[in-house]
């Protein structure tokens, strides 16, 4: 019985990304502008591949389809959860997505609500969240006027903050920031706005105008989420947010910690080296590299010291 899976997991060439994400973690390709780290992913779009046990060198989509027991029978047709490292170094289009039923039906693929939180913020980087239309005609007219600094909402940022985006708000970035990103397992974005840029061939990227506005909330919600912070065994834990989707609660382990698994647990160390330990067993944990607590371990504990991100699926 497989009681841990540890991944090797795609980076992503972007135009607006760096070096960075190799220089944090200590591995990737030097020569790439990297601007995704897919570190847990199922999806066709960047897969993830099994690197211990006896699943090792098949990807994580096919040891989810062919080993449900894994994951708690999880009753999900497809790998519910991404989880991702992002890298900013330009504004990246301002987007929306849409919902589940939505996506289903255009796009074969899950909507996707997401989680953020911001590791790395240049002073002065703003996101944009929302927007001030009242009225889906109003919104329309906004676009076809590239009315952008009236029609969307901005907001300063720092690092350690959060923000959980739900289907159908609009949201983007104006700045250079790090973040870790959980979401819906789905590569479904619909762009407004993506500052006449051109690609490498001096194309522009498409926009997805008319699909943006049918999916997005008119007038803009903003969802009143709060942290809850709590120490166990000397280590603070912050539950960020526990949603229709996912829950994701970050662990700042200096002594050791014994932590529940519920179901199954998606474990991204952000920063630190440790141990984990399950059933008498010891493995090492590395900076980067995701791991998945499988529901055959119903407790594990970590000793070191490591800032660990953990989502549960719903």
């Amino acid at each position: 019985m497989e009681k841990v899976l540890f991944l090797d997991s795609p980076m992503k060439e972007k135009l607006y990304g760096s070096r960075r994400i190799q220089e944090k973690f200590g591995f990737g390709p030097m020569d790439k502008k990297i601007g995704e780290y897919w570190a847990i992913s199922a999806h066709d779009n960047g897969l993830s591949k099994i690197k211990n046990g006896k699943y090792k060198g098949e990807t994580l989509k096919d040891v989810y389809l062919n080993h449900r027991e894994l994951f708690a029978n999880d009753p999900h047709d497809k790998f519910p959860l991404l989880v991702k490292i992002n890298e900013i170094q330009e504004p990246c289009s301002v987007q929306v997505h849409p919902d589940d039923a939505y996506a289903r039906k255009h796009e074969n693929d899950f909507g996707k609500a997401e989680f953020c939180l911001w590791l790395d913020v240049e002073e002065g980087t703003k996101i944009i969240r929302g927007h001030n239309a009242k009225t889906k005609e109003e919104f329309r007219k906004a676009i076809e006027e590239k009315a952008w600094d009236t029609l969307f909402v901005r907001k300063p940022v720092c690092a350690n903050e959060f923000v959980y985006t739900p289907v159908g708000t609009i949201h983007g970035i104006e700045g250079k920031l790090m973040m870790a990103e959980v979401q819906q397992s789905s590569d479904v974005t619909y762009r407004i706005y993506d500052y006449d840029r051109k690609d490498a061939n001096g194309n522009m990227r498409e926009l997805h105008i008319e699909k943006a506005i049918k999916v997005t909330n008119i007038p803009h919600i903003e969802l009143d989420v709060h942290p809850t912070v709590t120490m166990l065994e000397g280590n603070e834990v912050i539950e960020y947010v526990n949603e229709k989707y996912f829950s994701v609660i970050r662990y700042k382990i200096q002594n050791e910690i014994q932590i529940n698994n519920p179901s199954y647990s998606l474990c991204l160390p952000l920063s630190g080296n440790g141990i984990l330990h399950i059933d008498g067993k010891d493995y090492d944990i590395q900076v980067g590299i995701g791991f998945i607590i499988t529901s055959h371990t119903k407790r594990y504990s970590i000793q070191g010291n490591i800032d660990l991100l953990v989502s549960v699926p719903k």
